[in-house]
C-alpha cells in the first residue's frame, strides 16, 4: 500500500519524477520519466539514474544526491543531458530521505521543465470536477492529504503572505518572528518550488537558529490551475516535516566530520576518501601515477614542551601551509595524527615523486618560528609510496597504500630523520600490506646494542698541530648494518634515554682525560635534556669543582638548533662550566642573528661553523667575505672558531687565509676508537 501511494504521488507530478537511492538506484518513477527513458532508446526503465544521464550530468546528479541524503533538500540548475545528447531538463531538485519501508530510504528526485508547477487540479478536467481521474491514476486530494506522511497545507492563492506566516507557524507550533517569514514569503517568485526553514526553538527570533539542532523544513510547490485569472497567485501546497536538521548546521557537521579543526586540511577519513577516488582514477589514465606521503615531523615534542601548546599549533599551521603550496592545486594534503601529515600528488613518475617530498623538506627549513627569546624550526621524515601508472589500481587499497608509505616513513626515522624513503608499489605489496601493516623489531632497541667512544682530531691551523680532539658515541654494529649514529641518537632523545648516554659519555671522557698526559682539550657532545638535568649538573659540579687541571682540560658543546630552542638553559649550562674552569663550544653555528645577538653575554671558547658556511669558499668570493666577518666578530668577542667536515687542502688553505683558529674532518683523521676506557655501555 505505501509504494502504491508513492506511485500516485509520482504520476500527479507534472515533471519527470523518481525515487532514487544513494548510490543512484531508480526505486520507483513516473510515466514522464519511462517516457524520457524511450526517447534515449532505452529498452526498458534503467536500473539507475547512471545508465540514463550523460557521464557529465550523472556527476553533477551525484553531488546533488549527496546532498540530500545528509538530510538538505537541495538541486542543481543548467543543462541536463541524456547518454543520447538530447537535452533532458533544466534543473533538477531532491527532497529530504524518506522511507520506503523498512531501512530503504531515497529521495524524491524531479526534472523539471520551464518550471512547470504541480498539478493537483488537471487542467482537462471540468472546474466543478477537480476531483477527476488523471492519467488513470484515481486521485481524491482529501484522501492524498491526510494518506501524506508529512503535514500538509494547502493554499488556493486568496491568502496573503501574512495569512500563510499566520498558518505555518500554528502548524509548526513555532513562536518565531513572524515579519522574518512574512519577508521571506514575498522574496518567492510562486513559479517554481522552494524551500524554507523554521526553527522549532521557541527563544529565537531569527527565521532559523542556526544554533538549533531541529528546524521545520516547508516545501512549497506551486499548484497548476488553481489560478483563475492570469495576474492572480496560484495556489500552494506546502509539506512540512519537523525535526529536521538545521542546514547550516547539517553544512558545519559535514565540514567537521571530514576537515582537521586546527589546520584545516582534511583529516583521515577525508583522505582515505580522496586517496580512494584518486585510485579510481589511476585505472583510467594511463599517463601520470600516483604519488602518497606520510610526513612525520621530527622533534616537534620539544616545540610543545619549550615553547607551549600555543607555539605547537602555530607551528603545525605553518607546516600546513607549506604542504599546500607545495602540493599545488592538484595535490591534497591532510593531517591524520598530532604531528604526522599525509598527501598525496599525481606525478609522472618516482623521480618527480623524490623531488616533490625533497621540495617539501626543502620548505620546512625554512621555517622560523619566534617565541619570546626562543627560536624554533622543524624537520620531517617523508616515506613515499608510488604507484605507477601501468599498476593495476583493481588490488589497490587506499589503507594499505597509506601503510606502505607509513612504513617507508619509520625507515626513514631509524636513519637519523630528515630524509625521504622512496617504495615503488608492485601488486605483491599490497597483498602483504593488507594482510599484515605491523612492524618487526624495532632496532632501535638499546639494550641490543653496545655503544663505543670514538675521537676524531682537532688541528690548530696555526701551529698545524693537533689541538684537541671530539669524542663521538658509535653503535658497535653500525658498520655493520646497523642504523646511524644520527638515528639512535634522535631515539634516544625521543624516549628520555640521552641524560643516561650523556651522563655514560661524561665518566669515560673523564676517565681518558685523567689517563692521558698529551696535551690538548677533550670535547663531548652535552643535549640541551642533559644541559637542564640536575643530577647531570651535580655530577659536574662535585667531579670538577675541586680539580681544575682536569676541568680545563674538557670542552662541553651544544647545538645551537638546541641554544635557539632553549637559550636559557644552554646560557646557565655555559656559565656553569665556565665557571668551573671548562672551555664551551656553539657547534653547528649558522650565523643566526638571534644567537649572534646574545655571543657578547655567553661564556663561549669556540664557535663551530656548520659545514654550509665553511665548504667550498675556496671557489666562492661571496662565501669567503661572509665567514671572514664572522671570524672577525668572534675574535673581536675573544672567540675561537672551528671548521668542520674539512676534506681537501685547499679547503684548509683557504680557512687560513680568513684566519680561522682550526679544523677537522677526514683531511686530518678518521674516527679511531677512544684508548683506554671501559667501552660498554
Amino acid at each position: 500500500m505505501l509504494a502504491g501511494f508513492y506511485r500516485s504521488l509520482l504520476e500527479v507530478l507534472p515533471a519527470s519524477a523518481a525515487y532514487v537511492a544513494a548510490d543512484g538506484q531508480v526505486l520507483a518513477c513516473n510515466e514522464r520519466f519511462e517516457a524520457a527513458c524511450l526517447r534515449c532508446e532505452t529498452p526498458s526503465v534503467p536500473s539507475g539514474l547512471e545508465d540514463v544521464l550523460s557521464p557529465e550530468s550523472w556527476k553533477r546528479c551525484q553531488r546533488v544526491l549527496a546532498t540530500a541524503f545528509s538530510g538538505v533538500p537541495s538541486e542543481v540548475s543548467g543543462a541536463i543531458t541524456l547518454r543520447s545528447g538530447a537535452r533532458f531538463s533544466n534543473q533538477m531538485s531532491c527532497t529530504s530521505p524518506v522511507s520506503l519501508g523498512g531501512e530503504r530510504l531515497a529521495v524524491l528526485v524531479q526534472f523539471e521543465e520551464d518550471n512547470a508547477p504541480l498539478k493537483l487540479f488537471p487542467d482537462a478536467a471540468p472546474e466543478d470536477d477537480r476531483r477527476a481521474a488523471h492519467s488513470d491514476v484515481q486521485f481524491e486530494p482529501a484522501v492524498f492529504l491526510r494518506s501524506f506522511p508529512d503535514d500538509v497545507l494547502l493554499f488556493d492563492g486568496t491568502e496573503s503572505h501574512e495569512e500563510k506566516a499566520i498558518m505555518l507557524l500554528e502548524v509548526v507550533g513555532s513562536r518565531q518572528d513572524m515579519a522574518a517569514l512574512v519577508d521571506r514569503l514575498a522574496a518567492l517568485d510562486g513559479t517554481r518550488p522552494a524551500t524554507i526553514h523554521i526553527s522549532e526553538c521557541e527563544d529565537c527570533a531569527g527565521l532559523v537558529c542556526a544554533s538549533e539542532r531541529k528546524v521545520s523544513e516547508i516545501r512549497l510547490v506551486p499548484l497548476a490551475g488553481s489560478a483563475s485569472r492570469a495576474d492572480a497567485r496560484r495556489g500552494e501546497l506546502a509539506i512540512i516535516r519537523r525535526e529536521m536538521e538545521c542546514p547550516e548546521e547539517a553544512s558545519e557537521n559535514r565540514r567537521l566530520a571530514y576537515q582537521d579543526p586546527l589546520t584545516g586540511l582534511e583529516n583521515r577519513r577525508a583522505f582515505e576518501r580522496s586517496l580512494t577516488r584518486e585510485m579510481k582514477r589511476l585505472e583510467a589514465d594511463s599517463e601520470t601515477g600516483l604519488a602518497v606521503f606520510y610526513v612525520d615531523l621530527d622533534e616537534f615534542k620539544k616545540v610543545n614542551d619549550h615553547g607551549g601548546h600555543d607555539a605547537g599549533d602555530e607551528m603545525l599551521l605553518r607546516v600546513a601551509d607549506c604542504l599546500r603550496l607545495t602540493l599545488g592545486e592538484f595535490g591534497t594534503a591532510a593531517r591524520i595524527g598530532g604531528d604526522e601529515f599525509a598527501c598525496m600528488l599525481p606525478v609522472a613518475n618516482e623521480e618527480a615523486a623524490l623531488e616533490t617530498a625533497q621540495q617539501i623538506l626543502a620548505s620546512f627549513d625554512r621555517i622560523r618560528l619566534d617565541v619570546a627569546d626562543r627560536v624554533f624550526t622543524i624537520g620531517g621524515s617523508i616515506g613515499v609510496a608510488f604507484v605507477a601508472s601501468d599498476q593495476s589500481a583493481g588490488t589497490l587499497n587506499a589503507a594499505a597504500l597509506l601503510g606502505l608509505a607509513d612504513r617507508a616513513c619509520l625507515r626513514g626515522k631509524r636513519v637519523g630523520g630528515r630524509s625521504v624513503q622512496v617504495q615503488t608499489v608492485q601488486s605483491l605489496d599490497f597483498r602483504v600490506a593488507a594482510s599484515n601493516l605491523t612492524e618487526g623489531t624495532d632496532p632501535l632497541d638499546f639494550s641490543n646494542n653496545d655503544l663505543v667512544l670514538f675521537s676524531m682530531p682537532i688541528r690548530s691551523l696555526r701551529q698545524e698541530t693537533t689541538c684537541g680532539i671530539e669524542v663521538l658515541a658509535r653503535l658497535r654494529t653500525q658498520g655493520e648494518g646497523g642504523v646511524s649514529s644520527r638515528a639512535w641518537i634522535s631515539a634516544a632523545e625521543r624516549c628520555g634515554f640521552i641524560a643516561q648516554l650523556d651522563a655514560w659519555t661524561l665518566e669515560r671522557v673523564m676517565e681518558a682525560v685523567a689517563q692521558c698526559n698529551e696535551p690538548g682539550f677533550v670535547a663531548m657532545n652535552v643535549s640541551a635534556y642533559s644541559a637542564r638535568e640536575p643530577d647531570f649538573r651535580d655530577t659536574l659540579y662535585h667531579r670538577l669543582s675541586d680539580n681544575r687541571s682536569l676541568a680545563s682540560r674538557l670542552c662541553f658543546e651544544i647545538s645551537e638548533r638546541d641554544f635557539l630552542r632553549e637559550p636559557g638553559t644552554v646560557e646557565g649550562f655555559f656559565r656553569l662550566a665556565s665557571d668551573l674552569g671548562c672551555q664551551t663550544a656553539l657547534d653547528d653555528f649558522g650565523g643566526h642573528w638571534p644567537v649572534l645577538s646574545r655571543l657578547i653575554d655567553m661564556p663561549i671558547t669556540w664557535l663551530k661553523f656548520e659545514a654550509g658556511l665553511t665548504q667550498q669558499i675556496a671557489d666562492s668570493a661571496a662565501r669567503a667575505t661572509i665567514l671572514q666577518g664572522m671570524v672577525n666578530t668572534a675574535h673581536d668577542l675573544n672567540i675561537r672558531c672551528v671548521a668542520k667536515h674539512v676534506t681537501q687542502e685547499s679547503e684548509a688553505e683557504a680557512l687560513r687565509r680568513l684566519d680561522v683558529d682550526a679544523a677537522q674532518g677526514f683531511l686530518y683523521g678518521t674516527p679511531e676508537p677512544l684508548e683506554g676506557v671501559k667501552q660498554a655501555l
